[in-house]
């Protein structure tokens, strides 16, 4: 048999399973309910039921054993189906009903009475009926009578749920009680008053009194002034007021007092507590003694510091540590563009896109490295070309504003006419990001940064101006010395000193000029001067999120083609692998050993070889020169590909008879072009034989 459904089935399920009563144990108060309806309608059987999805379930049952029945045969599937008590007098005479199993057999009914259980939302979730074996009728009175014990029904069924979440609610406000007593974290509670004298401290957990000192007793009602001192920051208490105005969440450091006096710099997280209109009623602060730490961090600093100064062999070591770091850059890059490549959403693709951003930059410090000798030594050589300022600052400026985001400090659009100059574009990148750096971290807190261009007699000034405390007229000589940092005695912001020393070598090195002017306590402003291509200008600013033209979407041979790479790096491996996939035509074999390379050439004769310059056991230029005398393989594809970018080292093995060279990190794209444009050998092999 068939059962009806209501129009509004799952509402009225899932308010069923809210109230979670069904499969409970019997319960007093509903079966005094059914007793009572059986009594007053002298019936043999009265139930509470409840309907799920494929059956009736009692919650209630007076003059009967069962506790369940499928709901094909369920009288009440019928009577939830309106909001009217359903009467039934002869089960036999109704269509419906006749031949339903529990009319021709057990309990064999043959009279039918349901209340609907009604919720206030209007979802009926089951039903009080009264049962008998013989046929009968029911007054009005008597149907009201009816309905009104199932209204009893549902206000104990609603009941029930509300003491459940008056219990669960209880025990939650007593585990988070617990936690915060029991918390090894100073635990302070206030009240959500910014006026003055300030908020009023309610709450206040054990650690709390270890740490500072005081007890509830004496702490209750006061405000946290109480823990203020002569060396607390009023700015920071002013940027502390600010945030509680708004009902932020927000950390800061401060200053504060023990009961006995001794003082203490305290980390804290202040969160607001929300009532139900979403209003701030009271701030939760969470305190860490973050003295240790700090002075850990200055002794760190300072061991920083000594170790530059005894640093008598920057010049190899940094050369050396430029070579290491491309390996693994080489997988950072690679695995990024491959990201970029797939398609993200637009918050992934933002997140990526700074990735292959910030490390192409990397990359471009990098090979910048090598060049400081050379820098200090007046020997640079740079080769100017033609150089878009305008998306040169902007793609500077993504790379700053994180910085400039966590110092408060805001950055200005670019302003001002922009042309082209004449120039590195990496360098000049490198030049105004360190200028941009210097300006957020020397800048105040909440401080701004603003860059502008003019023109000047066929010069592009660039012009980056803080707002900072300013560079007194002593030092002010000092600016452009490599390694010297001015009043290192009053700050703690990291650098060695080389920045704007290497900066004017590198504008020099591009024929341009460099310096700086300020005014102690109003700021400084630095610029640099290059000498601009006449009769180009730009207008508008570039788009940074320009998508790149995929290989993939270039026409390409789809001809299986077999590619052998020798490598005994397995990120650089895996690098490969992943974008090979874009090359399902392509069959990748790989060996982490030269010999084995030199076998799996001859053993499956690839269409090209990506060979790595360093392995454990023969040279990539020994296994290149190997190939290049045999005959066998002497017109065989060869790139090599290594972290060394020298270009002496890149010159030697072309002229040994590498085919190309790749530095790693390798650019994807550029990668992918390489193996579209290499024909398959057996392929070329055939069609001269056709020929």
């Amino acid at each position: 048999m068939s059962f009806p459904l209501p129009p509004n089935e799952a509402k009225r399920l899932e308010e069923l399973r809210r109230y979670a009563v069904l499969d409970t144990p019997p319960e007093k108060a509903f079966d005094n309910i059914t007793e009572l309806a059986a009594r007053i309608f002298k019936a043999p059987i009265s139930t509470v039921t409840l309907i799920d999805e494929n059956r009736q379930w009692f919650k209630s049952c007076f003059g009967l054993e069962t506790r369940e029945v499928g709901r094909n045969a369920a009288f009440c599937a019928h009577a939830i189906l309106k909001d009217e008590v359903m009467v039934v007098p002869d089960t036999r005479a109704d269509a419906r009903f006749a031949d339903n199993p529990l009319v021709t057999g057990p309990p064999h009914i043959r009279f039918y009475a349901g209340a609907p259980l009604r919720t206030s939302d209007g979802l009926n979730l089951g039903t009080l009926c009264v049962i008998d074996t013989k046929p009968r009728k029911l007054t009005k009175p008597n149907i009201a009578t009816l309905a009104g014990l199932a209204m009893l029904v549902v206000a104990e069924i609603q009941l029930r749920y509300e003491i459940g979440e008056r219990r669960r609610t209880a025990e939650t406000l007593r585990l988070l009680q617990a936690a915060m007593v029991q918390s090894t974290e100073s635990v302070i509670i206030t009240t959500a008053s910014v006026a003055l004298p300030g908020p009023e401290i309610v709450f206040v957990n054990p650690a709390f009194t270890k740490l500072t000192g005081y007890s509830a007793e004496e702490v209750l009602g006061q405000t946290p002034r109480m823990f203020q001192g002569p060396k607390t920051d009023r700015t920071v208490l002013d940027a502390v007021s600010v945030q509680l105005a708004h009902g932020a969440d927000f950390r800061f450091d401060a200053v504060n007092y023990r009961k006995d006096g001794s003082e203490f710099v305290l980390t804290c997280h202040i969160s607001p507590i929300r009532g139900e209109d979403d209003q701030v009623t009271h701030f939760i602060c969470f305190q860490r003694d973050a003295t240790e730490r700090n002075r850990a961090a200055s002794v760190a600093q300072q061991a920083k510091e000594e170790a530059e100064r005894v640093n008598r062999a920057k010049g190899e070591f940094l050369s050396r540590m430029s070579h290491e770091l491309r390996t693994p850059l080489h997988a950072i890059l690679g695995f990024a563009q491959l990201l970029e490549m797939d398609g993200q959403s637009v918050e992934n693709m933002e997140s990526v896109t700074q990735i292959v951003r910030a490390g192409n930059h990397l990359l471009g410090l990098i090979n910048e490295v090598l060049d400081i000798a050379r820098v200090e030594s007046g020997k640079l050589a740079l080769t100017s070309e033609p150089v878009d300022v305008r998306g040169t600052l902007e793609e500077t400026l993504s790379l700053i504003k994180p910085l400039a985001a966590k110092r408060h400090v805001r950055i200005d659009p670019v302003a001002g006419d922009i042309g082209q100059v004449l120039a590195s574009a990496q360098r000049l990148k490198q030049v105004v990001l360190n200028l941009l750096s210097n300006a957020v971290k020397f800048n105040r807190d909440g401080g701004s940064v603003t860059i502008s261009c003019e023109t000047v007699e066929g010069w592009l000034r660039i012009k980056v101006a803080d707002t900072g405390r300013g560079i007194s007229a002593e030092n002010m000589e000092k600016l452009f010395v490599p390694f010297e940092r001015l009043d290192v005695r009053d700050t703690v912001t990291e650098g060695a000193g080389l920045g704007l020393s290497l900066s004017k070598h590198l504008v020099e090195a591009m024929g341009g000029r460099i310096g700086a002017e300020s005014l102690p306590g109003q700021g400084s402003t630095f610029w640099v001067e290059l000498p601009i291509i006449q009769g180009i200008t730009t207008t508008s600013a570039r788009s940074l999120d320009a998508p790149i033209p995929s290989p993939a979407e270039r026409p390409r041979s789809t001809t299986p083609r077999t590619l052998l790479y020798i490598e005994d790096n397995l990120s650089n491996l895996r690098l490969v692998e992943r974008i090979l996939a874009r090359r399902p035509e392509v069959k990748l074999i790989s060996a982490m050993q030269g010999s084995l390379g030199l076998e799996l050439v001859h053993l499956h004769h690839p269409d090209i070889v990506l060979l790595d310059l360093h392995l454990p056991d023969i040279q990539g230029d020994e296994i290149l020169r190997q190939l290049r005398a045999d005959p066998r393989t002497a017109q065989l594809p060869v790139v090599m590909i290594s972290a060394d970018a020298t270009g002496g080292q890149i010159e030697r093995l072309r002229a040994a008879g590498a085919n190309d060279y790749l530095t790693k990190p390798i650019d994807v794209c550029k990668f992918l072009a390489l193996v579209d444009a290499v024909e398959p050998r057996l392929a070329a092999s055939d069609s001269k034989d056709h020929r």
